[in-house]
């Protein structure tokens, strides 16, 4: 309509001056000249640009948008021109014929999308044009920013609600609703996990604003069933690869709802989180019709001072219970001076003869566990090395709550010796104040029966128990943990060392397609300086998940892990620095994905669950060279990522409580590439040569620790 409109008009105009002047018009029928397709003009709509003032991605308050015209459009344009979704129009200001400014309110309090529009026909230029339509939008997250310290509410799913919530990997039917009946405060996170994968799990994007000290996240959850492993990892909102590592619940999980809390030693606070990834029942398919997990009221929370030394429960000579008895075969018991060698003084004597296999002692005294705080120590005097030294902790009143049995970390020897348990499934929003004594569980010490002794009963610090000794004694001086490399797989100082790999295309273990192998020069061939150990796994097409490493054991360790004992290694006192030297292949070190990662597994045992666990700490390298390279690691820069349900919660903590047994050096990339908190792991899955993927890593010389 405007084409012909316009045409017309023309037409008009040329008839008019045809009039006045006939000869100028080629005629004198007063008739205009015809018009061919030619000279038809069609004007151009006059087109806004919409712009903004805010720089970054998100805006967190008012928004300015700039509207520019490419042409005069007059006094035309006015507010009221302008459509607005996520905010509240605020001032409009033209500031000329061919510009204006809009401020947008956005929503208050949450976050979303701004979108201003200008729809078409809304604004006409001097000649009567209409406009081209526009539309813009902006983020923006004006929730207010979290306390410096202090608690932080996450979610509880009435009036805080997270921004997405999803289920996945066969927990898609997840969603927000009434819980079960017993707790929870109104509605809740629901996680179903029906079939799927092991690790179906449920998301809630969310920011988790970690700090240095508050990094300890509480919900109550619903579990249908016991026992079961209670995982929560948050990560960053970009960059899965950015994450805390898979933390276990501080509390052993009971059937029902209950109050857990998850600590996050091994987040780094200069990071930023945005996700809490959940993993209820982790390791298990729960078949169909699935089973239902409720998460509600998530809070992150500061850490509680962690007292700088144990709390004394009982000596028998200044600290002393309420009662010391014994029960079912152990009524004999007693507070005594004990045999020579060990104990404070007195002891509690718990003797066993006859009665039951079960024949225990009892202590009444309170005890403040807390989320860091639930290791026991003592002072023990057994007659008989390798039996089961097993201690439960209960409620004074009701013996129904408690921590379940645990039986010592340590292999009980004849005679006198510290031993510690570590209480994983006692829940510190509940109050013990009985400590059950279970020498001997399981058996019948026959008449005239056997006597324990048990003296200078304390719950430990928050750093747990101590470490189990070994090399080096918590030194102020060098430590060293290799000076090279002999044969027959074995370190200068007795430590084995060997090589491990796999990846999706061999069921991970080395096997076809994939290859493997190891070499290098050794003592007494080669200097210890001298000499080197590699190890290469290669496939011939890109793995989609591969691993591959060199591991080194602590002097004198063999064979791998104790699996009922604590296992010897180098114990850090105030050594600060890890030190090696380490080469790759070409390949590895000019692919994109070069960084390796070092794992330090530590040898003290702690039980979580009924299986052993060890802590471990984690950090992952940039190379600055291909050929072997001197490096040099602060222990302070390694991230925490197994904590044994909270024995630790600082790499400072693990180190004083435990040796270093073994360390690894490790090409981790693809889909199970691991992060330290700041870097992800890698190997070669890009970069061929000779038809293969070669990952290779070479270590120089000795490991030490100064």
């Amino acid at each position: 309509m405007t084409t012909r409109h316009f045409r017309h008009t023309l037409a008009a105009t040329a008839a008019a001056l045809c009039a006045l002047t006939l000869a100028g018009c080629g005629g004198g029928n007063g008739e205009p000249p015809p018009q061919t397709g030619g000279n038809v003009v069609t004007p151009a709509a006059p087109v806004v640009t919409i712009t903004n003032n805010i720089s970054g991605e998100t805006a967190t308050g008012t928004i300015t948008f700039t509207f520019s015209f490419n042409r005069d459009v007059g006094t035309s344009f006015t507010a009221d021109d302008i459509t607005v979704t996520g905010g509240t129009k605020g001032a409009f200001t033209r500031t000329s014929s061919t510009s204006a400014t809009l401020e947008v309110v956005p929503a208050a309090g949450g976050t979303g999308t701004v979108t201003v529009s200008v729809a078409a026909g809304a604004v006409t230029d001097a000649v009567g044009t209409a406009n081209a339509a526009a539309t813009a939008s902006k983020a923006f997250n004006t929730v207010a920013p979290p306390p410096a310290t202090g608690t932080v509410e996450l979610a509880n799913f009435d009036t805080v609600t997270p921004a997405v919530v999803a289920g996945f990997e066969g927990a898609e039917g997840s969603a927000i609703e009434t819980g079960p009946a017993g707790g929870g405060t109104g509605r809740s996170f629901k996680v179903l996990r029906s079939g799927g994968q092991p690790y179906a799990l449920g998301i809630i994007e969310t920011a988790v604003p970690i700090t240095a000290t508050r990094r300890t996240l509480t919900a109550q959850v619903y579990s249908p069933t016991a026992g079961i492993r209670m995982v929560i990892k948050v990560e960053n909102a970009a960059n899965p690869g950015i994450n805390s590592g898979e933390v276990e619940a501080n509390e052993a999980v009971v059937a029902g709802w209950q109050t857990l809390t998850w600590t996050f030693s091994g987040a780094d606070p200069a990071q930023s989180y945005g996700k809490i990834v959940l993993l209820p029942n982790l390791g298990t398919v729960d078949a169909a019709p699935g089973k239902a997990y409720y998460f509600d009221a998530l809070t992150l929370s500061e850490a509680a001072p962690a007292p700088t030394t144990g709390t004394v429960l009982a000596n028998f000579d200044d600290v002393s219970p309420t009662a010391a008895v014994g029960f079912e075969g152990a009524e004999g018991s007693a507070v005594e001076t004990g045999p020579a060698g060990g104990g404070s003084g007195r002891s509690f004597k718990v003797l066993r003869s006859g009665g039951q296999p079960y024949a225990l002692g009892i202590i009444e005294t309170a005890l403040p566990i807390t989320a860091t705080r639930r290791t026991i120590s003592a002072q023990v005097f057994s007659p008989t090395a390798g039996i089961r030294m097993v201690i439960k902790l209960e409620n004074a009143a009701n013996p129904g709550i408690n921590t379940g049995e645990v039986e010592a970390n340590e292999a009980v020897v004849a005679g006198w010796q510290t031993l510690t348990w570590t209480f994983t499934g006692a829940d510190p929003a509940q109050s013990y104040g009985k400590i059950v004594l279970l020498p001997n569980l399981g058996t019948v010490d026959a008449a005239p029966g056997k006597a324990y002794y048990f003296d200078t009963i304390t719950l430990l610090a928050a750093a747990g128990g101590g470490g189990s000794g070994g090399s080096g004694g918590g030194s102020s001086g060098p430590l060293t943990f290799s000076t090279g490399f002999a044969g027959s797989n074995r370190t200068v100082e007795g430590g084995e060392f060997g090589g491990f790999s796999g990846s999706n295309l061999d069921n991970f273990g080395c096997g076809a397609p994939a290859s493997c192998g190891s070499g290098g020069e050794f003592t007494p061939a080669q200097t210890a300086a001298n000499s080197f150990f590699f190890y290469y796994y290669q496939t011939p097409t890109p793995a989609t998940d591969l691993y591959m490493g060199i591991y080194v054991q602590a002097p004198g360790v063999v064979g791998g892990f104790s699996p009922t004992a604590d296992t010897a290694g180098v114990q850090v006192g105030s050594q600060t620095t890890l030190r090696f030297k380490l080469g790759q292949n070409i390949e590895w070190f000019n692919s994109g994905t070069n960084n390796f990662m070092i794992v330090m597994d530590l040898g003290k045992r702690y039980t979580v669950g009924g299986n052993a666990c060890r802590l471990q700490l984690r950090r992952v390298v940039t190379p600055t060279a291909q050929p072997a390279t001197d490096y040099a690691i602060p222990l302070s820069s390694f991230a925490l990522v197994q904590d044994c349900a909270g024995a630790v919660t600082s790499v400072a903590q693990a180190l004083a409580a435990s040796p270093i047994s073994q360390i690894a050096f490790q090409g981790v990339g693809g889909g199970i590439a691991l992060s330290d908190g700041s870097r992800t792991s890698g190997a070669n899955r890009s970069v061929a040569v000779g038809g293969v993927y070669p990952t290779t890593v070479v270590l120089q010389g000795g490991i030490t620790i100064d």
